[in-house]
């Protein structure tokens, strides 16, 4: 049944983002590697939209991996404060870049390497992988995890850093040629649809094989046959 589960949100999802996708600059074909994995960097904590207003700011200042590297950290703080959590946002790059004059602006060239970089955190390494190394990660974090979560068994939710249950889950599903796509897909439905609040679950096109819709029907169903008992 999971493997059933499985393919139906990976066509329902592609097939809804062709025709519902949001339209982000990162995500544009003229986008460089720098800006995709940048970009990603900058999104953690952050709504995409917000990102958005501020990507034209940053990427004319910072252009390319050797214009962030000549950075201080005071000009990155200064720049960043429009983001919020600024000094932690500046630091993490700060910390980046320092690696990479480390390596001789040399990127990590496989997943070994990337172990030992300035790139850390499951999100930020997972989008190195998908976006530089090209290789198939899913863009894990509490949105693709509550997604999930809810189609496939509704629980308790933990960090996904130790959620080992939704991680093997995220993997499976992003095993398609167009796993870049559906991961923005599986975004974009939790930030539209999957809401954290009020989710749409009755035009939801996963409600089929949602265990977290079956469940909130039946428990409407028991409440409705209490109230019509009671009366």
């Amino acid at each position: 049944m999971r493997e059933v589960m499985v393919q139906y949100l990976q066509h329902r999802l592609l097939r809804w983002f062709d025709e519902n996708q949001r339209v982000f600059p990162w995500r544009e074909a003229r986008a460089t590697k720098y800006q995709q994995i940048v970009s990603e960097i900058l999104l953690q904590r952050t709504k995409a939209e917000t990102v958005a207003r501020y990507y034209d700011t940053f990427f004319s200042k910072y252009p390319d991996w050797e214009a962030l590297c000549g950075a201080t950290l005071e000009e990155l703080e200064e720049v960043m404060r429009p983001l919020g959590l600024y000094r932690h946002r500046a630091r993490r790059l700060y910390k980046l870049t320092e690696d990479l004059r480390r390596r001789g602006g040399q990127l990590p060239g496989d997943a070994n390497e990337l172990r030992d970089s300035g790139f850390v955190g499951l999100y930020v390494t997972n989008a190195f992988e998908l976006f530089i190394l090209r290789n198939r990660k899913p863009l894990l974090d509490v949105n693709m995890s509550r997604l999930l979560k809810r189609y496939f068994e509704p629980g308790d939710f933990i960090d996904v850093r130790f959620d080992k249950e939704v991680q093997e889950l995220a993997n499976d599903i992003i095993e398609v040629r167009r796993c870049k796509e559906l991961n923005w897909a599986i975004l974009d439905y939790a930030a539209m649809v999957c809401r954290k609040r009020n989710p749409l679950c009755g035009g939801c096109v996963l409600n089929k094989y949602c265990k977290y819709y079956a469940q909130s029907r039946e428990r409407s169903e028991q409440s409705g046959r209490g109230e019509h008992e009671a009366g």
